[in-house]
């Protein structure tokens, strides 16, 4: 293979879920070979447009619209948005001439899939979530491989021949961590450590639902809280913990920098749904407690959440379920019934893929010999 036919298209955007797996892999695949060209296609509203060249990867911007799933005219808009993206998509591929394109989906995936498909150039799909999104669903039809996260997903791409189950690409230091030393490090040595993450844009009724629950633990020294509110959301936390009285036992965080560390630290997590978060969880085979977001497409952190749930390696409570005792129930019996907790344990790292990242990478490499 030579030097040149060593470029690569990645294509995924919106939300840092469609993005953070394809930098994984470029990351993977530019460790093992410098010879790798990798180039990203997004667009400038999406958060692609901050974390790709964050991250020291080239990206090229097309003009897409996600379309809307209800008739309207406003889809009008959204076709002829589509075929200039399409029409921008088929220069950039043409200018760099990939070896493949390989998409994470979000709807810049769709016109640079099909610029790609016109073009006689090999595509792979990687879908994060159990319930795929709707340009996924589209790309597997006529895409070359597709590589699923969740067993659940593969009924949703009854057209696709070539599936492979591989797993979330996760970053790589999440591994790097021993889980002593880690609590030595962030000072919660000899204590059970629950971490709460909310999510990069924080979530507010889990935010106060995680200082009740810290409050009602003040009777237990051995029991830490370590709660990442988001950025935005910092202030309301930290006011509503005074409000409680709710300090002695809860570490509070806008942002979590080193969540690699954070995450090892962590005997149980108490996380949102995301199919990242998810993989991570289970890479490192901590029990959780899953606390899906209602305000996304498809809701499809809830099926992400189930499809653990099914498995015996989390509990999931729903947002309106937050005002209730569920949390505190939950995290009770993983404290304080240890064989559950044991168990839990050992069926999220059966879940758990760490090499996902590596394995993507060797299809990726393999399928462009």
């Amino acid at each position: 293979m030579t030097h040149e036919s060593k470029t690569l298209i990645f294509s995924g955007g919106g939300t840092g879920g469609h993005i953070y797996p394809a930098i994984s892999v470029a990351d993977f695949l530019k460790r093992s070979d410098k010879y790798f060209n990798i180039i990203f296609v997004g667009t400038k509203e999406g958060l692609e447009a901050k974390i790709v060249p964050g991250a020291g990867y080239k990206i090229e911007f097309i003009e897409v619209k996600g379309l809307k799933r209800q008739l309207t005219v406003k889809n009008v808009e959204v076709l002829i948005k589509f075929l200039k993206g399409f029409r921008q998509a088929k220069k950039i591929l043409k200018r760099y001439k990939p070896a493949a394109v390989f998409v994470t989906g979000g709807y810049v995936s769709l016109p640079v899939a099909f610029a790609a498909k016109s073009l006689g150039i090999k595509i792979i799909l990687h879908e994060q979530n159990a319930f795929p999104g709707l340009a996924n669903r589209i790309i597997s039809r006529f895409c070359d491989k597709v590589l699923i996260s969740f067993e659940e997903s593969r009924k949703y791409f009854k057209k696709s021949k070539n599936i492979i189950l591989t797993g979330n690409p996760i970053r790589l230091e999440i591994l790097n961590y021993n889980q002593s030393q880690a609590k030595r490090e962030i000072g919660v040595e000899g204590k059970t450590t629950v971490l709460i993450v909310g999510g990069s844009r924080g979530a507010e009724n889990l935010n106060r639902a995680a200082i009740r629950l810290a409050k009602s633990f003040e009777g237990n020294k051995d029991v830490h809280f370590i709660l990442s509110t988001g950025e935005k959301k910092f202030d309301d936390a930290k006011n509503y913990a005074k409000q409680l009285n709710a300090l002695t036992n809860i570490s509070l965080y806008p942002y979590i920098m080193e969540m690699p560390k954070y995450l090892a630290a962590a005997d149980i997590v108490v996380s949102r749904g995301g199919a990242i978060a998810i993989s991570e969880i289970t890479a490192l085979g901590k029990p959780s407690i899953i606390v899906p977001s209602p305000y996304v497409v498809n809701n499809h952190q809830e099926y992400n959440a189930r499809a653990l749930e099914r498995q015996g390696a989390c509990f999931v409570v729903l947002e309106n379920e937050l005002e209730e005792d569920k949390l505190k129930i939950f995290l009770e019996k993983l404290i304080y019934d240890k064989e559950l907790y044991t168990s839990m344990q050992k069926k999220s790292k059966n879940l758990g893929r760490p090499d996902a990242t590596e394995n993507i990478a060797k299809i990726i490499r393999e399928y462009i010999k």
